[in-house]
């Protein structure tokens, strides 16, 4: 059946097809009086349902795309703690008619990934927590549903994002994604459309972006991902326009992520810069020119203030210490509810119900959660759930590892080091800021997790990956003298575009 749909899909041709979306546009017209969002999320809903049967790869992008420009401002009603809004539809489309998709055509979901079973133990303490000891059930719930939707997304990624060509395009996708929300973000302070809680203007004191109604820092945490990847990819392209596009896009990224006034992205980035520049000397090249460039953007945007960035910016470069005691305040009541358990945590979901009986001052503000994804595990989920973290981060340090060793001399080299420096540079800052399933992090470590995967099948199955054309070859000859791919990396034939 989807084989047939997919035909006749075909048959309707690019233009066909775009009239066929704009008629439905049309239709919608009528609901914009009643709420622009409602039609806004028809739209979205039929372009998701296009993509999955037009093309799947597609429908992934699409999925990651909502994902990623899904905030509290676009919500217009909840289900308990879980907002629907235009972006919500158009990913549960995708991901309920991508598992359609593949179980039609027998593409398996359950596929075998390193940090599998510890994320699926993880879900499973935390269920377990949340039905025998936690204090709210509701809130219990409240975190399992986003592990499920993790979970999902990871599976479908993992599923159809199987070539070279296929995980390209999804970082093409994501740096689109950011690039987005950022133009959205310059957009609707330009048209001074408000949006978001007034409280997160208020609370930061104003001058810092707050991107699509998000909170500053939550809004930097979305962009930061992509940056080095970005230009990463630069250096693989070979193509000069699409060279340009990455690194205007990298820059506008990078600009809009420090108007947000987000210390912690600042320093996330920098650390995930340093480390793949010790780790990779081509790319120590390119970061030393982006240090030069940043230091102007710095001195240009406070000098001048453009697009109103100079408070944000010396927030930045100023501010270096933690002089806001709710997180230390947060961080003592998790290890007092850690020592009051035994070691036990308090169960899932049970932080904001016993926080006014450690600390009222604290739940009576605006920061009533851990402050740090390290401070929620221990009051949470306690000793196992620690032990559950550490077995994770076991299994993706020693899936960079190989990955790292496997793509010496291929397309994958450069991306195999800034995407784990850029997660690691966020579990840094995670210490400080966040909860353990806040998006973007887990469908990017799904994204790497992806490569890896075709990596060690180019291995298994004697294809090659592209190769790569490296834009300073004497560094590159001169690494794969003394650790070159000839028993570490690919197999020499090359059959790329091998798809399973």
């Amino acid at each position: 059946m989807a084989q047939q749909l997919q035909l006749q899909l075909g048959r309707l041709g690019g233009a066909k097809l775009l009239g066929l979306a704009l008629a439905f546009e049309l239709a919608l017209l009528p609901l914009v009086v009643l709420d622009i969002r409602i039609a806004a999320m028809g739209v979205f809903g039929i372009v998701a349902v296009l993509m999955v049967l037009r093309r799947p790869i597609l429908a992934v992008a699409v999925l990651i795309a909502a994902r990623l420009l899904s905030t509290g401002a676009t919500v217009f009603f909840r289900i308990g703690k879980i907002g629907v809004g235009p972006f919500e539809p158009a990913l549960m489309l995708c991901l309920v008619g991508l598992i359609i998709h593949a179980a039609i055509q027998g593409v398996s979901l359950w596929r075998d990934w390193p940090w599998k079973w510890p994320y699926v133990t993880l879900a499973l303490w935390v269920f377990i927590s949340g039905v025998f000891w936690s204090v709210d059930r509701g809130d219990a719930i409240g975190e399992l549903l986003p592990m499920a939707m993790v979970l999902a997304n990871a599976m479908v990624i993992l599923a159809f994002v199987r070539t070279w060509e296929d995980f390209r395009l999804m970082i093409w996708a994501w740096i689109g994604a950011c690039v987005l929300i950022g133009v959205l973000a310059l957009s609707t302070d330009a048209l001074g459309i408000s949006t978001g809680d007034v409280s997160f203007k208020a609370a930061s004191g104003g001058g810092r972006e707050t991107g699509l109604g998000q909170q500053p820092n939550w809004f930097a945490m979305n962009l930061m991902f992509v940056i080095h990847t970005c230009f990463g990819l630069t250096l693989l392209e070979r193509n000069r326009l699409a060279q340009g596009v990455l690194i205007a896009s990298g820059f506008f990224i990078f600009i809009m992520m420090l108007k947000s006034g987000s210390r912690g992205s600042a320093y996330a980035t920098l650390i995930g810069g340093v480390l793949v520049a010790l780790g990779h000397p081509i790319f120590r090249r390119w970061f030393l020119r982006f240090a030069i460039a940043t230091v102007g953007i710095f001195a240009v945007g406070m000098m001048f203030d453009i697009a109103d960035s100079a408070k944000a910016l010396s927030r930045i470069s100023s501010n270096v210490s933690l002089n806001q005691n709710y997180r230390e305040l947060n961080w003592l009541t998790c290890l007092q509810m850690f020592r009051d358990t035994w070691g036990l945590g308090i169960g899932a979901g049970g932080y904001e119900t016993l926080l006014p009986t450690y600390n009222n001052y604290v739940a009576q503000s605006l920061y009533d959660y851990p402050h740090g994804i390290f401070w929620q595990i221990v009051a949470h989920y306690g000793v196992v759930g620690l032990g559950i973290i550490g077995w994770l981060a076991v299994a993706v340090g020693r899936m960079t590892r190989d990955l790292i060793r496997w793509s010496r001399g291929t397309g994958a080299e450069v991306l195999a080091w800034t995407m784990p420096a850029a997660m690691l540079g966020y579990i840094a800052w995670s210490f400080l800021e966040f909860t353990l399933n806040d998006k973007p992090f887990w469908e990017f470590l799904a994204l790497y997790t992806a490569l890896y995967l075709i990596v060690k099948r180019s291995r298994d199955e004697g294809w090659a990956l592209p190769a790569w054309e490296s834009p300073f070859p004497q560094l590159l000859s001169a690494r794969s003298t003394s650790t070159g791919p000839s028993s570490e990396g690919p197999p020499p034939r090359s059959t790329p575009g091998v798809s399973a």
